[in-house]
C-alpha cells in the first residue's frame, strides 16, 4: 500500500501547497482521494497514470476537495491518443450526486459522458464493505457540509490500513475509525490559537491520536498560518508518543 501526498494545502493560495488531493494504490487498485484544483496536473507531475484509476473518493463537497473532478471527468473523454478502458466509481457522502454531480452534468453533461464506459456515484455514510481484497469503512464526521472519513485495509495483511480524516473538527467518529490503523492521514488546519468549527489544530490532532492509538500520523490541509514545527511540539505536549510526518506535497508514503 502506498500513499502518495498530492496536495497538502487549502483553499488558500499557498505555491508550495496545492490544495487537498492524495493517491493511494492498494496492490492492482488505484484510487484518488479528494481531487482538489489542480489535481489532475499533480498527478502527472508525479508520474502516475490519471486515467488508469479504479475509484475517486471524496470526503465532502467543498471545491478546495473536489473542484478537479470536472477537469478530470472532462480530460478522461477527450483526451486524444486516449480510448477509456475503465468505468468510474465516484464514492462520496450523502447528498453529492444531487447537490454536486448532478448540476456538473446539467451544465457539461455532453462533454463528461461517453457511452464508452460508466461513471456510477455510490453515496455513504456510516458503512462498511469489501471489493478485490480491500475493506471500506465510512464515519462522519464533524464539519459544515456533509463530510465523511476514510478507512483502507488490505484484508489479510496485518497493519495495512490507513484512515483519512478529511476536514473535521475533534469527534468520537474519527477516533473509532482510526483504532488500529497503521497510519492516520489527518488535516492540521490552524495553530491552537484558532477556534474554527469543523477544522483540527494540533492539540486536536493529538488527542485523536492517543485516544486512536493510531501507530503514525501524517500532517496535511494546511492553512498558510501554521507553523509546522510548532505544530509538531504542540502535538507532542499531548502524550503522543508515535511517529508523526509532517506532509509535503510529491512525499510517498509506504503502509
Amino acid at each position: 500500500m502506498e500513499l502518495t501526498l498530492l496536495g497538502t494545502g487549502t483553499c488558500a493560495p499557498n505555491p508550495a501547497r496545492t490544495p487537498a488531493c492524495y493517491f493511494l494504490s492498494i496492490g492492482p487498485t488505484r484510487i484518488i482521494i479528494d481531487p482538489g484544483p489542480g489535481a489532475i496536473n499533480r498527478i502527472v507531475a508525479e508520474g502516475i497514470d490519471p486515467y488508469d484509476i479504479d475509484s475517486i473518493f471524496i470526503s465532502h463537497h467543498h471545491p478546495d476537495h473536489c473542484a478537479d473532478l470536472v477537469p478530470f471527468l472532462f480530460s478522461y473523454r477527450h483526451c486524444l491518443g486516449f480510448e477509456p478502458k475503465k468505468d468510474i466509481t465516484i464514492v462520496a457522502p450523502e447528498g453529492f450526486k444531487e447537490k454536486v454531480f448532478d448540476g456538473l452534468i446539467d451544465i457539461w453533461g455532453e462533454f463528461l459522458l461517453s457511452d464508452n464506459y460508466t461513471i456510477t456515484v455510490d453515496e455513504v455514510m456510516d458503512e462498511t464493505w469489501e471489493k478485490a481484497g480491500i475493506r471500506y469503512t465510512t464515519a462522519p464526521m464533524l464539519h459544515s457540509a456533509n463530510a465523511v472519513g476514510y478507512r483502507f485495509e488490505k484484508i489479510g495483511a496485518a497493519g495495512l490500513t490507513l484512515t483519512y480524516s478529511g476536514d473535521t473538527g475533534y469527534c468520537e467518529e474519527l477516533i473509532e475509525l482510526s483504532k488500529g490503523a497503521d497510519t492516520l492521514l489527518i488535516e492540521c488546519s490552524l495553530p491552537d490559537k484558532y477556534a474554527v468549527s469543523g477544522h483540527m489544530r494540533p492539540s486536536d490532532v493529538g488527542k485523536t491520536a492517543v485516544e486512536s492509538g493510531v501507530k503514525r500520523i501524517v500532517l496535511t490541509h494546511f492553512y498558510p498560518v501554521v507553523d509546522t514545527e510548532k505544530a509538531v511540539a504542540a502535538i507532542r505536549e499531548t502524550g503522543y508518543e508515535g511517529e508523526i510526518i509532517v506532509g509535503e506535497d510529491g512525499m510517498k508514503i509506504t503502509i
